[in-house]
């Protein structure tokens, strides 16, 4: 569960450093630093951190424009299974904080669960 902010605005520089922690200082989806806080533009929801490359790599391989570039278990799909934020329940607000999601009032296990749409 994670912890509590005043009115439910977490800061971004919490977000980027749990995350940094949770994915061992890597991008979720390859070796490299990441440089990115991801999100789905759909949604809000914040999906964890990705380097540069694959921060634009992934919008394109979602709009279908390329072929996912990493070997299994680095690849876009998985990681938009189970993304490495997920269980946070962040949403983005704005360029300097997030929101949590209003479904957090349980534990993090019952947070629901999005898959790719193909």
């Amino acid at each position: 569960m994670p912890e509590r902010w005043d009115d439910e605005v977490v800061p971004r520089w919490y977000v980027w450093w749990r995350l940094f922690e949770l994915q061992g200082s890597r991008c979720a989806c390859c070796l490299a630093s990441p440089t990115a806080i991801d999100h789905d533009h759909r949604t809000g929801l914040v999906r964890g951190l990705l380097c540069t490359s694959c921060n634009s790599l992934e919008a394109a391989y979602f709009r279908r424009d390329r072929m996912c570039v990493h070997p299994p278990p680095h690849c876009f799909n998985a990681y938009w299974r189970n993304p490495p934020a997920l269980l946070f329940g962040w949403l983005w607000h704005n360029k300097s904080s997030f929101r949590l999601a209003p479904w957090l009032g349980g534990p993090a296990a019952a947070a629901p669960r999005r898959q790719a749409s193909w």
